[in-house]
């Protein structure tokens, strides 16, 4: 099985795959444990690394952590956070390290920020952000970022405020259409800055693989041909992963033209692809 390319992950010298796991979907419970094994498994041995979940992914954490007894050192691990208040994200760390089976972070992301409001409250007094810090300055967690699929104008607006080491955030040819598109919004400001940068929603949830639409090996072409590091993927099973799999490890990027013509061919089922994860509130 060939291996899968890396790119530098921002300024953190992490030499990054270009393809991580998501822990939704097939890894999210404790009933397809033996099948989340094997796609983790498989993972590994391709080169892929970074394995990426969420305290409210199920049971994700803990599907994880036992396909990772004994190999915690192979992997880039993080999870997410949606608390907003300090209590609330150290009670959901310290969960988080015992359902993962470790006692350390590669990265700890501040989840799904979308409002004004979630800023006020992430970074009040008593908000969850100065656990985030405080949990880096103690050697718990390696890197902090940030994640955000609503508005790019409330990413950038922390993401110049606080020294975060990386960014998640959607990225596909239906999102570029969308009036807050994060391509165009939020991801030259994040290159520039050089912080690693992850995206998730290269499929649109599934939207752009319907029949007719397009396919993994053109989503993640579209995607992984931007200034961007890696493509966080959760697949529905196995066989999808696979799928995934083979797209990274023939990657090659696309030109100008070719993303253009891309643009052109979502424009029908844009608004389709997008509204589920971009306008949710």
């Amino acid at each position: 099985m060939s291996k899968i390319p890396t790119r530098p992950f921002g300024k953190t010298g992490v030499a990054m795959p270009i393809l991580a796991l998501g822990g939704a979907k097939a890894l999210e419970y404790k009933r397809n444990q033996t099948e989340a094994t094997r796609i983790i498994d498989e993972a590994l041995q391709a080169g892929v690394r970074y394995i990426d979940t969420a305290a409210t992914y199920g049971e994700s954490e803990d599907v994880i952590g036992e396909a990772l007894r004994g190999r915690r050192q192979e992997v880039f691990l993080g999870t997410k956070s949606d608390r907003r208040d300090y209590d609330g994200a150290w009670r959901d760390l310290e969960r988080s390290l015992k359902r993962l089976r470790t006692d350390y972070l590669d990265q700890w992301i501040v989840h799904h920020v979308s409002t004004a409001e979630d800023v006020r409250r992430l970074t009040a007094p008593d908000g969850a952000l100065k656990a985030f810090w405080q949990a880096k300055e103690q050697g718990i967690v390696k890197y902090v970022g940030i994640s955000g699929h609503h508005d790019p104008a409330i990413l950038q607006q922390m993401l110049e405020r606080y020294p975060f080491d990386m960014v998640l955030m959607p990225l596909n040819p239906a999102e570029w259409h969308h009036p807050r598109s994060f391509s165009k919004g939020l991801l030259p400001i994040a290159a520039k800055m050089g912080i690693g940068i992850a995206v998730m929603k290269v499929p649109a949830l599934g939207k752009l693989m319907q029949p007719g639409r397009l396919t993994p090996v053109e989503v993640f072409r579209y995607a992984l041909s931007h200034p961007i590091h890696t493509a966080v993927i959760a697949p529905d099973n196995l066989k999808q992963w696979r799928d995934w799999l083979n797209a990274a490890q023939q990657f090659t990027p696309l030109s100008e033209a070719e993303i253009s013509a891309m643009h052109t061919r979502v424009a029908p089922y844009w608004d389709d692809s997008t509204r589920t994860y971009h306008s949710w509130l």
